[in-house]
């Protein structure tokens, strides 16, 4: 485990998690795991962070939207205008089609890694919403 990345399970204790609350949990470690990564990047424009759900049962698609909309608002409060992307790492469930749905309404693309984490990122020819 590096400082770059957050542990869910550190913050919150459901195993489960639905509510849109929870999510908003997250935004305070994950602005300070944001910037200590930042102090360490070695591409400038990019913010590479990790989430991780070791220990978490299930994540409903509510939550991620809601991750989302904090992941957006801490890296435009802390990103100094830097491209965000979010590594979902033990991921408790697999990508389905409405976490792919989730991740489209912001304009993001989400795919599985080889290790079995999720990559989520903006799609850089995105239409405007």
């Amino acid at each position: 485990m590096t400082m770059f990345t957050l542990l869910v399970r550190d913050v919150l204790s459901d195993r489960v998690l639905v509510t849109r609350e929870s999510a908003r949990l997250l935004a305070d470690p994950l602005a300070t795991v944001m910037l200590a990564r930042q102090e360490h990047e070695d591409a400038p424009d990019t913010t590479q962070v990790t989430v991780d759900f070791d220990g978490v049962g299930g994540v409903a698609p509510s939550f991620l939207d809601e991750l989302l909309l904090v992941f957006e608002s801490v890296l435009e409060a802390h990103g100094g205008g830097r491209k965000g992307r979010l590594i979902v790492a033990n991921a408790p469930t697999r990508i389905s089609l409405k976490f792919e749905a989730v991740a489209r309404g912001h304009a993001m693309s989400i795919r599985l890694l080889p290790d079995g984490s999720w990559l989520l990122s903006k799609v850089e020819d995105a239409p405007p919403e």
